[in-house]
């Protein structure tokens, strides 16, 4: 589930996917550990391939390494 901490969305690995495939018509889009980063894979709807690496967070009370959203935001708007 989304975490909502300090006004910063925060998302898992498979919502990080579901959420870029869907907000920016990726064709498909996949995440691996890379350095301590997670490494997001994916191809753009006109074909060209695209890499990002992302530092991982862990929440309070949680075990789970989630993304910010805003960080995933800032990469595909510029």
């Amino acid at each position: 589930m989304v975490q909502k901490i300090n006004g910063v969305f925060y998302l898992n690995r498979a919502e990080a996917i579901d959420y870029l495939i869907k907000a920016y018509s990726l064709k498909w889009c996949n995440t691996r550990w890379s350095s301590g980063l997670i490494r997001f894979s994916c191809e753009l709807s006109n074909g060209s391939l695209k890499n990002i690496r992302l530092p991982a967070y862990k929440t309070k009370g949680n075990k789970t390494v989630r993304v910010r959203k805003d960080e995933l935001d800032l990469y595909f708007l510029s």
